[in-house]
């Protein structure tokens, strides 16, 4: 597959709280250990979110994937990892900023229209053990291509900007260093099993329902149990 192929339109995920899981036991590993060309930046813990932790966490099984998508970069690139596992914590201090946000823009919406607005972008928490948010299950994991260095290369906004750019196609009608950076993270994780999310170019699952959607298997990780760190 060339990295540089357009990137296809991908499936909407809803419906994805319906999809069976069939939980394996799988701990969480840290992602600074994954290898020289991965480089965790925890972000909401430099936000200092409620709940943050220090360090990001994934899955044994989504930690191996990681380090192969790195290994087969072209020189000169990284993989950097914004967030990973998400405690519940943070996953709700989330929702309620961007609730506030939008209520903040738009105070003439009903309250359940502002909800399922925030919901496009940040899930909703929740301790339901048959549809956890999808960070809680440590498969999901937000990252960038970077430099060598660590440093990130720029796929056209910000992490956790929630605006129309931050479609993973919205640059595939351009002729632009962006479009082909998307898709070689796209492609790159494709290769190694991972699904996107179509809202955010940066979220990548793999193991969860939202994963188990796209791939019409049962979801393999239900909520993890927190790291040790």
């Amino acid at each position: 597959m060339d990295p540089l192929n357009p990137i296809p339109r991908l499936r909407p995920n809803s419906g994805w709280r319906e999809i069976e899981i069939a939980a394996v036991d799988e701990p969480l590993v840290p992602v600074d250990g994954i290898g020289p060309r991965v480089f965790d930046r925890a972000e909401y813990h430099a936000w200092r979110l409620p709940g943050s932790l220090p360090r990001s966490w994934v899955r044994a099984g989504v930690a191996e994937r990681l380090g192969r998508v790195a290994a087969g970069l072209p020189d000169g690139f990284s993989l950097v990892v914004w967030d990973a596992y998400r405690p519940l914590e943070v996953q709700a201090a989330l929702f309620s900023a961007y609730l506030s946000e939008l209520v903040a823009v738009h105070p003439e919406m009903p309250a359940e229209s502002l909800e399922e607005a925030a919901a496009r972008y940040v899930t909703p928490p929740s301790r339901s053990l048959v549809a956890p948010p999808p960070h809680l299950t440590g498969g999901a994991v937000d990252l960038c291509l970077g430099y060598a260095d660590g440093s990130l290369r720029d796929l056209g906004t910000s992490f956790d900007a929630f605006v129309p750019e931050a479609e993973t196609h919205a640059f595939e009608q351009t002729n632009s260093g962006v479009r082909d950076l998307r898709r070689l993270l796209f492609w790159s994780m494709h290769a190694e099993g991972f699904t996107n999310y179509p809202e955010e170019w940066w979220h990548f699952d793999f193991g969860d329902q939202f994963w188990a959607l796209v791939t019409d298997g049962p979801a393999i990780y239900g909520p993890a149990t927190p790291p040790v760190d």
